[in-house]
């Protein structure tokens, strides 16, 4: 039974990308220890109250760089983020949140369309 009270009070996990969704990126990637912009509006706001539901998962292409966990843990710190984990492979989130993604709804889009899709910061 304590078990089945552990599992029912841990919280879910919510995967969120770095480059795009928590810095926002204005300046293109430099190298995975480079991170040379601001936060997104609201982001430290989002992460603070977000762990009150969920445990926060950071998952970037950045993850399995060499400094890459590094410097992101160093940025969000300076930028007052708080402590988050990080994850080196996809985490099993219950959800993830990621500025180059499209939900699947069911049905298979036109490859070719794909090629139109556009981040919200280029749009």
């Amino acid at each position: 039974m304590a078990t089945t009270q552990r599992k029912r009070r841990s919280k879910p996990i919510l995967s969120l990308d770095f480059d795009g969704v928590l810095h926002w990126y204005r300046n293109g990637w430099k190298g995975a220890a480079v991170i040379d912009d601001i936060p997104t509006p609201g982001a430290v706001e989002f992460v603070k109250n977000a762990q009150e539901y969920f445990k926060v998962v950071v998952y970037s292409s950045r993850s399995h760089q060499a400094g890459g966990i590094e410097a992101m843990q160093a940025w969000m710190e300076a930028n007052g983020f708080p402590q988050v984990e990080f994850a080196t492979h996809k985490p099993q989130a219950f959800l993830s949140i990621d500025d180059r993604a499209i939900q699947f709804e069911g049905e298979w889009m036109d490859p070719e369309a794909l090629l139109n899709f556009k981040p919200w910061m280029k749009r």
